[in-house]
């Protein structure tokens, strides 16, 4: 076996160019296939451990997938605001346990801004159970603080008492900045794999002021959060409102009656199963993509058959001449067969290389644009099945061109052809 796996070795360094172009291509699709499938189940845990314990999302009229994008994953803008006097009709709700109230509009430098109130770092839960925790300092104790995320810190390089002023709409640029009412940053949040950690939040009476009273004097400024958020005059539209409901079995019930308020067009949706309708929705281009690199993977293979196919002409009297040597047809067979092991194992390994560095940069690129980690994990049962399946594949189509080597006749390979 030693002397087989020599010869098969010495013989893919002798052709290392060919060799090593059949298993960059060969490695190339491997990993295509595994980018694949980890993006994909990568892109369903990160997204759908953003929220939880939420059991419904209200907002203005549109679609549930369009809803949850723009007031969770910060995807696109919302068609029309909801009103305060809805939110505190369903804040008292007999089936709510709890609300937490998400205006957007404004930004600082690309990343959004959310005026909220005490209730987000009380109640939202991502990872199952897992809540808004504070690196340094604490949330906001009047119109004037603003808290932000990790990467908002990382980023721009902020700490607790750095002055911030925020700009009007949701652009990197904005020309319309709200200079009369800068900000201090009064807390910094844990980073949570959400894109929580590329937002900032302020109070719901200061994105008021913001908007309809920037010439307030400092006192009123510095005015009570809580007691602001009971007066109607002092809140904004909102973008839309989280409900944690008393027993998810009202949950279904509640998503109707908000869906049929006569107080204006509202859309709820339950973000589970709004989830399960996006991943239906993508599901054949993921088939798509499954099935374009399945089909990339037979070409790669191929490929490295048709490179030792061709290579028995060339290689002829190096088989006659190990058959002349006492070498039987099934050694022949065996070098054919673990060239093919060596350059497929190659490929297995340099797919996996590939792979990771591909996550790594995929994963830096969508944290970048939507703030969700997606979890680089060792491989799966299934995926080691895949490797191992693809890998037989190779020996298995390796077989031809060993076959072949097999028939070839002693005289064949010494006789010279004129």
């Amino acid at each position: 076996m030693r002397t087989i796996l020599h010869l098969a070795l010495r013989s893919i360094l002798n052709r290392r160019v060919t060799s090593l172009l059949t298993v960059t291509a060969i490695a190339l699709s491997m990993s295509l296939l595994l980018l694949v499938e980890r993006l994909r189940t990568g892109a369903r845990e990160g997204f759908t451990g953003v929220i939880s314990q939420t059991d419904v999302i209200a907002g203005a009229r549109s679609g549930p997938v369009q809803l949850l994008l723009y007031s969770v994953f910060q995807i696109g803008n919302p068609s029309n605001n909801v009103s305060s006097e809805t939110w505190e009709h369903f804040r008292s709700h007999p089936a709510v346990a709890w609300t937490i109230p998400v205006a957007m509009g404004d930004s600082h430098k690309g990343f959004r801004v959310i005026a909220t109130n005490n209730d987000m770092f009380d109640h939202y839960q991502y990872q199952r159970d897992r809540g808004l925790l504070f690196r340094a300092g604490n949330r906001p104790a009047s119109d004037r603080d603003v808290v932000i995320g990790s990467r908002v810190a990382a980023e721009l390089g902020y700490g607790i008492g750095s002055k911030i002023v925020l700009a009007h709409g949701l652009a990197a640029e904005s020309f319309v900045k709200h200079e009369d009412h800068p900000f201090t940053v009064s807390g910094i949040l844990d980073a949570t794999g959400t894109p929580f950690d590329r937002s900032l939040f302020i109070t719901l009476t200061a994105m008021t002021q913001l908007h309809e009273h920037p010439h307030e004097d400092d006192e009123h400024a510095h005015e009570d959060d809580e007691h602001a958020h009971e007066d109607h005059d002092h809140l904004p539209g909102l973008t839309a409102f989280f409900i944690g409901t008393k027993a998810r079995t009202e949950a279904l019930g509640l998503q109707r009656e908000i869906q049929t308020y006569a107080g204006e067009p509202l859309t709820a949706a339950l973000p589970g199963l709004t989830l399960a309708q996006l991943w239906e929705t993508l599901a054949y281009a993921e088939g798509a993509l499954r099935a374009v690199s399945v089909l990339v993977i037979v070409v790669g293979l191929l490929s490295m058959i048709v490179a030792l196919y061709n290579s028995l002409n060339e290689r002829r009297r190096e088989m006659a001449i190990l058959r002349a040597l006492g070498a039987h047809p099934w050694m022949i067979t065996a070098i054919l067969l673990a060239e093919a092991g060596l350059l497929t194992g190659a490929s297995v390994v340099a797919s996996l290389v590939l792979t990771y560095a591909a996550m790594a940069a995929a994963t830096g690129m969508i944290v970048a644009n939507f703030g969700v980690v997606l979890p680089v994990t060792a491989l799966t049962a299934d995926e080691w099945v895949r490797l191992g399946a693809m890998f037989l594949t190779g020996l298995a189509m390796a077989c031809l061109p060993a076959w072949r080597a097999y028939t070839n006749a002693l005289v064949d390979g010494l006789t010279i052809r004129l």
